[in-house]
């Protein structure tokens, strides 16, 4: 059955995955199988296999209460809060009440310890069509014990910008029908060469990741890892989050390092033989998610762990920022699933709970630890997992830990690993030893940008006459901070305090001035266009207040918020700090409106808080006027690196950092890593310009030297459909465009484009007009980003560009006038096509009659794409479709029949069935007419659609049952949709 399924895509890559899914045991069911279990096209439970898995994993249930139990899921909203709670059936977390033990007992719908006892089903098609509302089709379901799980979307690998249209899809599923994604909680998106999956309901590029297990890996072993029944199951049971961000419910699914990191700390846990362990993942990479999934794990498998205690050490700076809200998130939820958890509010706290030898989570900050008592618990069933263990070993804080609970497992979190401290052997020593390369797990920053987890990030200078100079630097910081082993921010103050000078020369009020002005006139022109927020980092408070009082002079003063820690003091020693200091109310609210696009404020003031632990995708722009090195100034500028896509599908590309000290000027002095370490973490921004000058230049000799004969607008014509029409160049022209695009947002203005702008604006209409000349719908500066946009639109109806980009009427008169016009038959045969698919847009009632020559027109289309027939000949054949149409137009005048009716009819007009029957498509259709006013709420009432169905029977008694089944399902389907 699976050989002859002849869609879209299917013979490159939907058909494959059917077949890979099927080597490895998911059982394919055709579509019409599957809309039968499922109980039409509405349904979204195959429920004969529900109800099955139900009564064998759940002896104890009834009939009724395997009835009610489906009633309930099916029930479930189709929102992020339905889809969480969806996900708590799945995995065991809800109870029914059983009758005759008169105790509510815990529902079984997925035996995740043994694998072979749920059945597992892929289907391809599912066409879900909600009442009274547009429906939609998924390429691909997964479903285990009748439940769909994974959503696929498919795209032709000939296309270009394939991920973000399955992305974009997505996004519209969530708006149109919400329901086909409320039961799935994963999603895949491929296009053959690249694999990305995510999950449902964070539709953006930011949440999706490329799944990748071997170097070369083929699509099939791609598709065989992911959808492996056994690590599948495990992906539902375990790796899916749902957390709050920002206020709203958010939903992430861990990556593949997250997942491998997590088992490898769970394995040295419960390994007696060894007791310490260091996971070094780069900063932004998920390290707060991945230590909070390994504590919950260890304390949900209580037999293994012998009811073990996880002491979860975090920081002051941890606690103010995101993982606040996580952690509070994990302590409600592991009380839910009956685990003790406590947090340690002071220093005798932490030592009563270790004495009376508490079981379950305890939340601890490090500097509790400080004069603890010695061998305070001896269990060996204690994991203390320490996030940014650098900054503990740096101290005597880590030794009062260790030192209270000696037999204990410590497993180290860090992104910035250190070698050594003046206070003794650093990370890798102390959390290292049991592990020859110092380390269980890494995950590079190397790795992370090239799997997109975060983004490269680069530097420019700013201008000589503000940066400190360089001897300077050196003497009063690279050699000070050196001697004072930095680690963390509050140790970088410190020594920033013995640097008078250098702190003289960064507060100066002149040159605060010119910073200021500086910075303002950088954000509008470079930032801002972009939609982008920023950071200024002062070298103290008292800057940071300096700076908020000169950019007030120069922005809107609701654009930028100064936030720094308060001091009692301040209102006497620094009165402009007291001053202009934030309440904690208000600085809550900051955090909060800063991730917002559309919030203000735009520029954050800052120099000891949000530096670390705060995360802020809309932050693209640093300008860093504070020294710093090592792990203080990787943490720092990593804020800059997190991914972000907008609304409109613009991804921000890098992280941008403009130096005000100098810090970045030698970077082996400023970042004191293993190179491969730091490899593509920091680069001059001057490495960018140098790729859009040899980019452009190559793009410029590639696609707009087309020659001089004919006029500007047959030139252009010429390549458009010429050069263009066939899909691959097609693709290569607009990945190489986008290269340069990105490029050009990322530099301009700058001086050194000025020689470039006319060849980059030809190339950016050219961009538009290829992209909408082969469009469905067009919009000229749609795909364009922001500031090329803004280029572009002033002569955009320039050159003949608009010519090959309309649409126009779809009927005989307009096909033989464009016969006659100038210009290649292809772009005719597009504009044709496209002005079908706006008359259908425009005019719903007409799709019945309209979509079937909308499909043949696009066959034709595709056909004249894959060179199968010339331009010339698909104007003949569109030709006969017009004239089809303009029959159906004639005949639904002459038959007076309204739009719908008429659908039916011209749909069954030539139906042999039904001539053979003796029923005539005419008078069946004037019934449907009546039956429709009997029952005139049909599309969005299900009772009154069974009874609808129920009358059409009767007209149709002289067929057989199977035909007579298929023609009342094709008269429902023109009715409804």
């Amino acid at each position: 059955m699976i050989k002859a399924l002849k869609i879209s895509e299917a013979e490159t890559v939907q058909f494959p995955m059917l077949k890979h899914a099927a080597e490895i045991g998911w059982t394919p069911i055709g579509p019409d199988v599957a809309k039968q279990k499922r109980g039409g096209e509405a349904g979204m439970l195959l429920r004969d296999e529900l109800e099955a898995k139900l009564a064998q994993f759940n002896p104890w249930m009834g009939k009724d209460a395997i009835r009610s139990v489906i009633e309930t899921l099916d029930a479930l909203p189709p929102t992020i809060e339905g889809n969480r709670e969806m996900l708590s059936w799945l995995r065991g977390e809800r109870q029914w009440y059983d009758d005759d033990e008169k105790r509510h007992r815990r529902v079984t719908l997925v035996d995740f310890d043994h694998t072979d006892a749920n059945v597992f089903h892929v289907t391809w098609e599912w066409t879900l069509k909600p009442p009274a509302r547009k429906g939609n089709r998924a390429d691909v379901m997964f479903l285990v014990n009748g439940l769909p799980v994974c959503i696929v979307e498919h795209k032709n690998p000939r296309d270009g910008d394939a991920i973000e249209r399955g992305i974009n899809q997505l996004r519209r599923y969530e708006i149109e029908t919400p329901e086909l994604i409320g039961s799935p909680q994963l999603f895949n998106v491929t296009h053959l060469v690249d694999y990305w999956y995510g999950v449902t309901w964070n539709a953006t590029r930011r949440f999706l990741a490329r799944w990748k297990q071997a170097p070369e890996e083929t699509y099939r072993f791609a598709v065989q890892s992911f959808f492996e029944r056994t690590d599948f199951l495990r992906t539902l049971q375990h790796w899916i989050l749902f957390y709050v961000e920002d206020s709203e419910t958010r939903k992430s699914v861990l990556r593949q390092h997250q997942r491998r990191a997590i088992d490898a700390v769970i394995a040295r846990c419960a390994d007696p033989s060894k007791d310490r362990g260091l996971v070094w993942h780069t900063q932004g990479s998920g390290k707060t998610f991945t230590l909070l999934t390994a504590a919950r794990l260890i304390l949900e498998q209580k037999e293994r762990f012998r009811n073990a205690t996880v002491i979860l050490v975090v920081d002051r700076t941890e606690l103010e920022g995101q993982m606040k809200g996580w952690v509070e998130k994990l302590l409600g939820e592991m009380q839910k699933q009956d685990i003790a958890t406590w947090r340690a509010n002071n220093k005798a706290q932490l030592q009563e709970l270790l004495t009376t030898d508490k079981r379950g989570l305890i939340l601890s900050m490090i500097h509790k630890f400080e004069g603890i008592d010695k061998d305070s618990n001896t269990r060996d069933n204690i994991y203390v997992f320490i996030d940014e263990a650098h900054r503990s070993v740096a101290r005597d804080l880590g030794t009062y830990l260790m030192a209270s609970v000696p037999n204990a497992t410590i497993i180290g979190f860090t992104g910035t690993p250190i070698a050594k401290t003046e206070q003794g052997e650093g990370t890798f020593k102390i959390f290292g030893k049991d592990d020859e390369q110092g380390y269980l797990d890494k995950y590079s920053i190397a790795e992370s940008i090239a799997d997109e987890t975060t983004l490269p990030i680069k530097h420019v200078m700013a201008p000589s006459t503000m940066t400190v100079p360089a001897d300077r630097l050196d003497k009063e910081f690279f050699e000070l901070a050196e001697t004072e082993g930095v680690t963390d921010i509050d140790e970088l103050n410190k020594a920033l305090e013995r640097a008078v000078s250098l702190r003289t020369f960064l507060t100066a009020d002149d040159r605060v001035e010119k910073v200021a002005a500086f910075v303002a006139e950088h954000f509008r022109e470079n930032v801002l266009p972009l939609g982008y927020k920023a950071f200024l980092v002062g070298v103290n408070r008292e800057a940071c207040a300096k700076y908020k009082k000169a950019l007030d002079k120069l922005l809107p003063p609701e654009w930028s918020e100064p936030i720094y820690t308060e001091n009692v003091a301040d209102i006497v020693d620094r009165p402009l700090v007291a001053e202009l200091q934030v309440s904690d109310d208000r600085e809550a609210d900051v955090r909060l409106l800063f991730r917002k696009a559309d919030k203000d404020p735009k520029i954050l003031i800052v120099t000891d808080k949000l530096l670390t632990g705060y995360d802020a995708p809309l932050l693209y722009c640093m300008y860093l006027d504070k020294p710093m090195r090592d792990h203080v100034l990787l943490q720092a500028v990593a804020r800059v690196n997190r991914p972000y896509v907008d609304p409109h599908g613009v991804q921000k590309r890098i992280g941008l950092v403009v130096d005000f000290v100098g810090v970045l000027r030698e970077l082996k002095k400023a970042l004191k890593f293993d190179s491969s370490d730091v490899s593509g973490v920091i680069e001059d921004l001057d490495l960018l310009l140098k790729d859009f000058l040899d980019k452009i230049a190559k793009a410029e000799q590639d696609y707009l030297n087309i020659g001089e004969a004919g006029s500007p607008d047959e030139r252009l014509e010429k390549i458009v459909y010429g050069r263009f029409l066939d899909p691959e160049p097609r693709k290569a022209f607009f990945e190489a465009y986008k290269e340069i695009e990105n490029l050009w947002e990322i530099l301009s203005p700058s001086a050194e484009l000025r020689d470039h702008i006319a060849t980059y604006k030809q190339l950016a209409q050219l961009y538009a007009t290829v992209r909408n000349a082969y469009a469905d719908k067009v919009d000229f500066v749609a795909d364009l980003a922001y500031k090329t946009k803004r280029l572009v639109e002033q002569g955009a109806t320039q050159d003949g560009l608009g010519r090959l980009t309309k649409s126009v009427t779809f009927d005989i008169k307009t096909l033989e006038a464009l016969r006659s016009e100038k210009g290649p038959d292809e772009g005719k045969v597009f504009n044709l096509v496209r002005g079908l698919q706006k008359e259908i847009d425009d005019d719903a009632s007409a799709a019945p009659v309209l979509q079937p020559l909308k499909d043949r027109a696009e066959r034709i289309l595709k056909d004249m794409e894959n060179r199968k027939t010339t331009g010339l000949a698909a104007m003949d054949l569109l030709a006969a479709l017009a004239a089809e149409k303009e029959a159906a137009a004639k005949a639904a005048k002459e038959t007076g029949l309204p739009p719908k009716a008429f659908g039916v009819y011209w749909a069954l007009k030539d139906s042999e069935p039904l001539r053979a029957a003796g029923v005539q498509p005419l008078n069946l259709a004037k019934e449907v007419e009546k039956l429709m006013s009997r029952f005139p709420n049909a599309r969005v009432n299900s009772d009154e659609q069974r009874q609808l169905r129920a009358a059409l029977y009767r007209p149709l008694l002289a067929l057989g049952r199977e035909e007579r089944a298929k023609i009342v399902e094709l008269i429902v389907e023109a009715i409804v949709q």
